[in-house]
């Protein structure tokens, strides 16, 4: 068990890049939302991400596997739902937004009390 506490700066870069490959892979389910056959993919979760990234220096990519969750399929086996696809979109923006947020104010902090 890792008892070192966790670097804000890393823990923030590794959220920016997991919740990038998020939004790649969904891009990536809307453009073939029309695709016969296409089966919807999701990112694996942000905690399996962490312990994948834990002993490592640069941030991996993150898995990438069928969705096993998904609202419906249509006639040609396409199992993208556009509308799912946007809220996750939505969701994977919102989240990116904070993340990098917080990475800014803890940066001009870092400054601040270096007196900078």
């Amino acid at each position: 068990m890792n008892t070192e506490a966790p670097n804000l700066f890393d823990l923030a870069s590794k959220r920016l890049k997991w919740l990038s490959d998020s939004q790649k892979t969904i891009s990536e389910n809307i453009a073939n939302a029309e695709t016969s056959g296409f089966r919807a993919k999701e990112t694996e979760s942000f905690e399996s991400y962490l312990a994948k990234a834990a002993d490592v220096e640069v941030s991996p990519d993150a898995s990438v596997a069928e969705s096993d969750t998904t609202w419906g399929e249509d006639l040609t086996g396409n199992s993208v739902v556009l509308e799912e696809q946007i809220l996750a979109a939505s969701s994977t923006a919102s989240q990116y937004k904070v993340a990098a947020n917080l990475y800014k104010k803890a940066h001009t902090m870092l400054r601040m009390v270096a007196g900078g």
